[in-house]
């Protein structure tokens, strides 16, 4: 995806996961990270350029963050 495509209230399904080093976030949103969970994207993390979003997984209040590259819109 796109920096450009990506908005609150976007469906998405994560996919392979990568590193998270480099990632200034609160370590609750980096444990909860799943690969092949839907979810709908809340916000952008702040300080990362729109390359990082968090994302609300269903049937879950988890919310984890992630890449641009870490998933796709469904």
């Amino acid at each position: 995806m796109n920096c450009n495509d990506v908005k609150p209230g976007l469906r998405v399904k994560t996919t392979e996961l990568g590193d998270t080093r480099g990632m200034t976030i609160v370590e609750k949103h980096l444990k909860v990270r799943e690969e092949g969970v839907t979810g709908t994207i809340t916000r952008h993390v702040p300080g990362h350029g729109g390359d990082v979003w968090f994302v609300r997984h269903d049937n879950s209040e988890n919310v984890g963050a992630y890449s641009i590259d870490e998933m796709e819109p469904v």
